[in-house]
């Protein structure tokens, strides 16, 4: 590698060590940027790009469908949706073996439609799911596992504020990304549910079955669903369709669901402003992330470390299924220790190249594996959530059910962590289970 790549190097590693001993990710990369373009390029230099970037960013007008999508997922939250999303799906599937499980899944799966994000759903579900499942005799550890699981399709499951910021820091169509997602997030609760059915065959004192509900309660729940899937059906339907741009369809879903809150819960200011409030601080904290992300973006690629590393791994011969196993397994080891948003923007910069120069070797364009891995990032993502030691959704459960010792937790996410092992090995092997439909919508 030459000089510069070794700085680049040095950077990372500066980064890794910052954002372990828990420096804000936003703040560690500006620092890591600024510092590594201050000795690449000097100090004007380095300080023009903080001017410039900085502002590009700021005003870059991808970034205003983050707040829209997040006041929609709150004011969703905060109507009580999620209640509505899991009656509905307890009536039908109730009955069954381990149907609570599975009503836990499709209602977070519904959720998460208007959500966007994983902890966000995961804290939801629990409240919504958990207190159903244990009154009803569940062991913990399915019960748990499930909503833990369940969490984990907010950021897939389109609007998703990580492949919104995927889609920033790649420069690729948030529509496409959106439409790539579909397909493998209904796969997801298909492969969800399967682990359930599974597991409940072998071991049914888990999840003893609900008495059965009739059809009046049935089409209650239908009614009461009828609002998120025609929400759904309105926002990201008519962003698929070519109606609306993403902003637009970010501001038509954050209008409707907050109609929707105030038809429900009246002018109910203290929780009006605690919905605004927790926008704007998510929101600002998303942009600081950007904003870090550009200049350490910037930083290496003017060190020239990820064309580099992609040169040094293609230089190994390796197959391009080969390159592909590899990245998963270190994202992997990485979601042990390292938050969501940690991983993106620490790990995408410098495998983006890597991916988009073995795309011919998996039979895909480059603009096609810039989807492909978007979406492959995005679910080793979700894996990370439900992985020992760090995993988040699981301490985001374990704050909602503090008598619920962590090893149940982990002892029941294992078979959904299995089921997600098995569909990202399948999206791999068959990339066009995610490009699919782009494909289709941009009429190839």
């Amino acid at each position: 590698m030459t000089d510069q790549a070794w700085i680049g190097a040095a950077g990372f590693g500066a980064l890794v060590l910052l954002i372990l001993i828990n420096i804000p990710i936003g703040i560690a990369m500006g620092v890591v940027g600024i510092v590594g373009l201050w000795i690449l390029i000097g100090d004007i230099g380095a300080l023009n790009t903080l001017k410039v970037i900085g502002v590009q960013d700021l005003i870059n007008y991808n970034l205003s469908v983050i707040p829209l999508f997040i006041l929609m997922g709150l004011f969703a939250a905060r109507a009580g949706l999620s209640s509505q999303l899991f009656r509905a799906a307890h009536a039908f599937v109730g009955h069954l073996r381990g149907g609570l499980t599975l009503a836990t899944i499709g209602a977070a799966a519904a959720f998460s439609a208007i959500c966007g994000s994983s902890l966000a759903t995961s804290a939801t579900m629990a409240k919504v799911a958990l207190p159903e499942m244990r009154q009803h005799g569940y062991a913990d550890s399915l019960a748990t596992g499930a909503v833990a699981a369940g969490g984990t399709l907010g950021i897939l499951i389109p609007p998703s504020i990580m492949l919104i910021l995927y889609a920033i820091i790649t420069e690729t169509p948030l529509v496409d990304l959106f439409a790539g997602a579909l397909l493998p997030g209904i796969l997801a609760v298909v492969f969800y549910s399967a682990a359930i059915i599974v597991v409940t065959r072998f071991y049914p004192h888990l999840a003893p079955p609900s008495d059965r509900q009739g059809w009046k309660k049935r089409l209650i729940g239908l009614r009461d669903a009828a609002g998120v899937i025609g929400l759904f059906v309105l926002v990201i339907g008519g962003m698929y369709a070519g109606v609306f741009t993403p902003t637009e369809a970010a501001s038509f879903g954050a209008l409707l669901t907050g109609l929707y809150f105030l038809a429900l819960r009246g002018f109910d200011f203290p929780v009006l402003r605690e919905v605004l409030l927790e926008t704007a601080g998510t929101t600002v904290m998303i942009f600081l992330i950007v904003i870090g992300a550009g200049l350490f973006s910037f930083f290496m690629s003017i060190s020239g470390l990820p064309r580099a590393f992609a040169s040094e791994i293609i230089g190994l011969g390796l197959p391009p299924l080969g390159v592909a196993f590899a990245a998963m397994l270190l994202y992997l080891v990485l979601g042990c220790f390292m938050d969501s948003i940690g991983m993106m923007i620490l790990t995408v910069p410098v495998l983006f190249p890597l991916v988009q120069g073995i795309a011919p070797g998996l039979d895909m364009t480059a603009s096609q594996a810039a989807i492909w891995f978007g979406i492959f990032v995005v679910i080793v993502i979700e894996i990370g959530l439900m992985t020992p030691p760090l995993g988040l959704n699981v301490f985001i459960i374990k704050g909602s059910v503090p008598d619920v010792p962590v090893l149940d937790i982990y002892r029941g996410v294992v078979p959904f962590w299995i089921a997600d092992l098995l569909r990202l090995t399948l999206l791999i092997l068959f990339p066009t289970l995610v490009l699919w439909l782009p494909s289709l919508l941009r009429g190839g």
